[in-house]
């Protein structure tokens, strides 16, 4: 099956686009692959890309009290991910980090832009979608509030003594 019929099939963002439109995202995007455990995008981050999971299990994380993780989803083969950060101009609010060996198509931030914001069905799935993703954090307060919770420092590397120090 190529990327293109993937796509088209279990994708729901791209069910209405025609062949043509998307043979340019293909075109214009690339697969990357990830190993298990491997970060596919940081919180915080500017969202670079619209991913699209063609295979596998990617974790969505942010970093909690005490240096632990809190999980926010998880996404599996024809998920999709980076779109309210895309949409809003937000940074990345989770991070992604690919859960089993995985393999993701990486549409462009001008690609989305110019190919799906175009297209008023996608909007449409896309607003569901991340609708759906709040309200399901929204029934959960913790993790509604980690993902909620601005992430100045999320690698710790901003120490805090007594006086200021540099490193």
């Amino acid at each position: 099956m190529t990327t293109s019929d993937f796509l088209k099939q279990p994708v729901g963002v791209f069910k209405h686009f025609a062949a043509d439109r998307l043979r340019q995202l293909v075109d214009g995007s690339r697969v990357a692959s990830f190993e298990a455990n491997q970060a596919i995008a940081h919180q915080g981050e500017e969202a670079t890309h619209f991913g699209v999971v063609l295979s596998g299990t990617v974790s969505a994380s942010v970093g909690g009290d005490g240096g632990g993780r809190q999980r926010l989803g998880e996404l599996k083969t024809g998920d999709t991910f980076g779109e309210a950060a895309l949409m809003t101009g937000n940074p990345l609010v989770a991070d992604l980090l690919a859960e089993s060996r995985c393999e993701v198509l990486l549409i462009p931030v001008s690609l989305f832009q110019s190919v799906i914001v175009a297209e008023p069905g996608a909007v449409q799935h896309i607003s569901r979608t991340i609708m759906d993703r709040m309200k399901g954090l929204m029934f959960e307060p913790a993790k509604a509030a980690a993902a909620l919770q601005k992430a100045d420092d999320p690698y710790g590397l901003k120490l805090k003594g007594e006086r200021p120090e540099k490193i």
